[in-house]
């Protein structure tokens, strides 16, 4: 039994308004848990020297044997992510200048819209974690927990639109442990875990290289083998497949006053 499980003990025992003030005392602020991050990560000057990157890894769906790459482009307002499995093909997906979009073998392009363009807009933020500030307008701690063995501080951050994402940290040592959210797809919200592990310093800045992620009855895994910092990426890299821009420039036609 760890110090603060015996203190709430003897908390308890003295009634409901104790447990309340001790509550209150014990739990730090959100700010406080997420600038730590920032700065056992690395600091926020070595995420601000990040101007691209280009993370490489492997994606695994166990249970159905599937098996492939994972190449994700990064820079300020865009992000372009290449998934190419084994016997299957291509999944792709982007953001940027404002527009998110989605192309895959099995249900083809689509442009996303709603909550679901907005939580593409926030996943592909670069350096997102110096600028949770303006990701989301509320952050809040909700309590503790203990995961795999480490005790957690869960702090909710509330986005201007779409539910709110519980992200739960480690308090021995300031790192992310796991994310949960309720995610916007073309097929409804999902519920959403994920656990990552293994950090690595890629340019100055520790990376989980290793996450396990359910999504509703999906299980998959991914582990990063790199993350190339500050390389040149072409603008057009960013640019949206030709049957996806004839689906924005058929949408911008449709427009009143075109």
């Amino acid at each position: 039994m760890t110090p603060m499980a015996r203190i709430a003990r003897i908390v308890l025992a003295c009634g409901a308004l104790g447990s309340a003030i001790l509550h209150a005392q014990v739990l730090p602020d959100a700010a406080t848990i997420l600038d730590r991050y920032v700065e056992v990560t690395g600091g926020r000057a070595a995420y601000e020297m990040h101007r691209t990157e280009v993370l490489t890894g492997v994606i695994e769906f166990p249970a159905q044997g599937l098996k492939g790459k994972l190449t994700r482009y990064s820079a300020p307002k865009q992000e372009y992510s290449l998934i190419e499995l084994e016997g299957i093909g291509t999944i792709e997906s982007g953001m940027s200048g404002g527009v998110a979009w989605e192309k895959s073998v099995l249900l083809g392009p689509r442009i996303k819209q709603g909550e679901e363009k907005d939580q593409a807009i926030r996943e592909a933020y670069l350096n997102a974690p110096i600028h949770w500030r303006q990701l989301y307008t509320k952050a809040a701690v909700a309590g503790t927990t203990v995961i795999d063995g480490e005790d957690c501080d869960e702090v909710i951050l509330t986005p201007a639109t779409g539910k709110p994402e519980h992200e739960f940290y480690s308090r021995r040592t300031g790192l992310l442990v796991r994310t949960t959210a309720v995610a916007a797809s073309q097929m409804g919200d999902v519920d959403v875990e994920v656990d990552v592990a293994n950090y690595k310093s890629f340019g100055g800045i520790l990376y989980p290289t290793r996450s396990k992620q359910r999504a509703g009855s999906q299980e998959l895994t991914i582990t990063v083998n790199q993350v190339r910092v500050n390389e040149t990426i072409p603008p057009e890299r960013f640019d949206p497949p030709a049957d996806v821009a004839a689906m924005l420039q058929k949408s911008a036609a449709a427009q009143p006053g075109n």
